[in-house]
C-alpha cells in the first residue's frame, strides 16, 4: 500500500520525497502549517524560510499575521522535497518558490506523512 510518498537515500546520506501525487491541493493554516499533497501532508510546526519571486522572508506558523506569503505556493507543483543528513527539509515548487525548514535542533519542526498515519521526522 502507497503512504502517497516513497522515501529515497540520497548518496549524501538525505532523503527524497518523491510524492504520488506533487499538486498542492490545499493549505492549512492553524498554530502550523500544513501543506496537503493528495494523499501526502507535510506539516511545518515551527518558524521557516521561503523564497518567493527571489524576495526571501522569515514565516512563524505561530504568528499568523506572517503567513501571508505562504498563499504564494498554490496553486502549486512540487520539483522536489528532501531532507539533509543534518534534517532541515526543503521543498522547490515548479514555479520557482523554495521553502526551507529547520532541522533536528527542533525534533518537532516538520514532518511529512501519509494519510495512513505514516509520518517522518527530523532525526535529532
Amino acid at each position: 500500500m502507497s503512504h502517497g510518498y516513497e522515501l529515497r537515500q540520497l548518496p549524501d546520506g538525505g532523503l527524497e520525497f518523491v510524492l504520488d501525487d506533487p499538486v498542492l491541493t490545499c493549505l492549512v493554516i492553524d498554530d502550523r502549517v500544513t501543506l496537503r499533497f493528495a494523499r501526502t501532508d507535510v506539516v511545518i510546526a515551527e518558524p521557516f524560510d521561503l523564497e518567493v519571486d527571489g524576495v526571501a522572508r522569515h514565516l512563524d506558523p505561530h504568528r499568523q499575521d506572517t503567513l501571508g506569503p505562504i498563499l504564494a505556493t498554490y496553486p502549486g507543483t512540487v520539483r522536489w522535497i528532501w531532507a539533509s543528513p543534518e534534517g532541515e527539509l526543503t521543498i522547490v515548487f515548479m514555479q520557482g518558490q523554495r521553502l526551507v525548514a529547520p532541522g533536528p535542533t527542533v525534533r518537532s519542526a516538520w514532518s511529512v506523512g501519509g494519510v495512513d498515519g505514516t509520518r517522518a521526522t527530523p532525526i535529532p
